[in-house]
């Protein structure tokens, strides 16, 4: 008797254990810009207010369809632009300020996208962003958002400082 229950309790255990593992909700989560029905992961991104020109967000594949609809709540935090601030240690600087929204992925929805607008209060410099589908964290990334213009100007001075370097050792040179 007791090697039969031995034996039964050691085939439950046995199939208990092979029960297949929940899938997880989320596939893959991305934050970048959306080119062509995809989106192209980036570290940077050009603080570009024409949506015409870029449209950056966030994409959440789920593994499955949803069977039940789900909250999705995204934090953007990111420079602030106002008047300078002391931190906590007693630094100057511009303080930080933080976007909060939230929608409703639907149920039977496998892609959910957002597109994280940029409007011209918006400040280069690094922004973290946060997403969580209902208590799950999904996305948390920084990401380096730069003014074009400015970096093209910076770009242009260098070259410049190389050129004056440059001419600057051939006159040398010569001068030899």
């Amino acid at each position: 008797m007791n090697r039969l229950l031995g034996t039964g309790l050691a085939a439950i255990l046995c199939l208990s254990c092979n029960a297949p593992e929940p899938k997880p909700l989320l596939e893959r989560a991305e934050l970048g810009v959306f080119f062509g029905g995809e989106i192209q992961e980036r570290s940077e991104l050009s603080l570009v207010l024409d949506r015409a020109q870029q449209a950056q967000g966030f994409r959440l594949q789920f593994s499955e369809p949803l069977r039940e609809p789900l909250t999705v709540r995204w934090e953007i935090d990111m420079p602030g632009a106002g008047r300078r601030v002391r931190d906590t240690s007693g630094r100057r600087g511009y303080g930080r300020l933080t976007r909060v929204s939230e929608a409703e992925a639907r149920v039977g929805l496998r892609l959910f996208e957002q597109e994280i607008r940029f409007v011209p209060e918006d400040s280069p410099g690094t922004w973290n962003v946060r997403v969580r589908v209902g208590d799950q964290l999904a996305l948390d990334r920084a990401i380096w958002v730069y003014d074009p213009q400015q970096r093209r100007r910076d770009e242009r001075a260098e070259r410049a400082r190389i050129d004056e370097e440059r001419t600057a050792e051939l006159l040398s040179k010569a001068h030899k």
